[in-house]
């Protein structure tokens, strides 16, 4: 008689460690990425060079990812992560030097933001290439919902991040915690014993010409393929779109106090409430007058709902379990409402600005969960890293062009017209990329994730 084995568990130890490794390290990436922005936007005031600095760390992780496939797919990504992390902790002990002797900063900050973003191009193709080896495909959808909320849970220290840079009147401690952060993750993440099936004997040697042959191969794997290609393509654009809001929202709140005058205004029911309460409900009110007054503070508290969102829809997308026929229509009506969102909220009071970020967060996991889980079932494990690269040059590729065309605009052009019209193209490509590829998104999307079943017949 045949008896089934047990159901996987998700949390094994190698599922663990890199988990919690990378969110350690996304955590001090998230601080220090918020940070040295608003340092650079504080000191030169200007939208395109906030821009240019941004793209100085895009730019080379878009490089980098291009680069890195290849090698991943021939070598140890275990040991390129925990290699990365423990240059990362020596990096940002440099940043923390340099603040703390007040140097001038901003050049030595740009190359070692060109150092920073290489690296980052390079662990998220080790990452996205190893994590699907730590667990049973039978949970990738629990997994990648874990995972999902990694980035969120990592955000939550930016309004921190942001309250200590602006009290203390220095970044320096905040570095001093990014030494420490990516040290231990460095340290647990030697103790993954996870199998790498990619690795044999007659692949221990890269010539340069095998090398190049690899990148090749990484690009026509994903052209040969409509959907993964569509799917490739919509992403490059809607990152494009995404690298408009991140350039443009931050200078907008903090050029337009007038859009957030009158804090009673802005958040009426609130206040309403408020005079019921006495004394506490005074405190409340003048928390958001403060929040209205001081916009840059209150660009983090929006950005916290956006944080709010993605905590949200990683523990709905845990629990949820819907018919594997409806993730692709699931994530384009995903899409579309993010597009729309994305395109008005700037012209919204902060009260609905905040509504907007928590339901785009929330919808933005229910895409992240089902393009990633698909794509990485879909895609045997011998030719993954080649098109993570290669979806990662793409992804990355887009945000810096996004980033750059509105800070050139930026410069003479309203920031949410800009973020309306990168939207409406972003809508646009969605419906004639994927949607127009329907047939061929959904043999990836609408995909059986689920391990070989395994069976053991017990002694006699």
């Amino acid at each position: 008689m045949k008896v089934k084995e047990k159901s996987p568990k998700l949390w094994s130890k190698n599922f663990t460690i890199l988990t919690l490794g990378s969110f350690v390290s996304m955590l001090g990436n998230s601080v220090s990425g918020y940070i040295i922005s608003l340092m650079i936007f504080d000191m030169t005031g200007s939208v395109f060079l906030f821009s240019v600095f941004t793209v100085s760390f895009y730019l080379p992780k878009m490089l980098f990812s291009m680069f890195a496939g290849a090698y991943m797919d021939r070598f140890s990504r275990k040991k390129v992560i925990y290699t990365l992390d423990f240059i990362s902790a020596f990096l940002y002990g440099i940043i923390f030097l340099i603040l703390f002797f007040r140097l001038n900063f901003y050049w030595l900050f740009l190359i070692l933001v060109l150092i920073v973003g290489s690296i980052n191009g390079i662990y998220e193709v080790a990452f996205n290439s190893l994590f699907p080896n730590t667990v049973s495909k039978d949970v990738f959808s629990k997994a990648y919902a874990v995972s999902s909320m990694i980035q969120p849970l990592a955000l939550c220290m930016i309004p921190v991040a942001s309250l200590v840079y602006y009290n203390a009147g220095s970044a320096a401690p905040l570095f001093v915690f990014n030494v420490v952060a990516f040290l231990t993750a460095a340290i647990f993440e030697t103790q993954m014993d996870c199998p790498e099936g990619h690795l044999t004997k007659d692949e221990e040697k890269l010539t340069f010409s095998a090398y190049k042959e690899d990148i090749k191969e990484g690009f026509r794997y994903t052209a040969s393929d409509k959907g993964l290609l569509a799917i490739t393509v919509y992403f490059c654009v809607m990152n494009f779109a995404s690298g408009a809001y991140g350039t443009l929202a931050l200078p907008f709140f903090k050029s337009s106090p007038e859009h957030f005058a009158n804090a009673s205004a802005q958040f009426p029911m609130l206040f309403s409430l408020a005079d019921k309460m006495g004394k506490f409900g005074i405190y409340i009110q003048g928390i958001f007058e403060y929040l209205c007054n001081d916009t840059a503070t209150l660009y983090t508290f929006v950005l916290g709902f956006g944080v709010v969102g993605r905590l949200l829809g990683g523990l709905f997308q845990y629990r949820l379990k819907y018919n594997r026929k409806m993730r692709f229509a699931v994530s384009v009506t995903c899409c579309v409402i993010i597009g729309i969102l994305d395109m008005i909220m700037l012209y919204l009071p902060a009260r609905y600005i905040m509504l907007c970020c928590l339901m785009t967060g929330l919808l933005s996991i229910a895409v992240y969960n089902i393009r990633l889980s698909t794509t990485q079932a879909y895609v045997p494990d011998v030719k993954r890293a080649r098109f993570v690269s290669f979806f990662e040059m793409m992804f990355a590729g887009g945000n810096i062009l996004g980033q750059i065309f509105s800070g050139i605009l930026g410069e003479f052009i309203h920031g949410r017209f800009i973020i309306s019209a990168f939207n409406i193209i972003n809508i646009i490509v969605l419906f004639a990329v994927i949607v127009g590829n329907a047939k061929s998104v959904k043999n990836i999307y609408n995909i059986e994730i689920k391990e070989e079943t395994k069976t053991k017949i017990p002694s006699a």
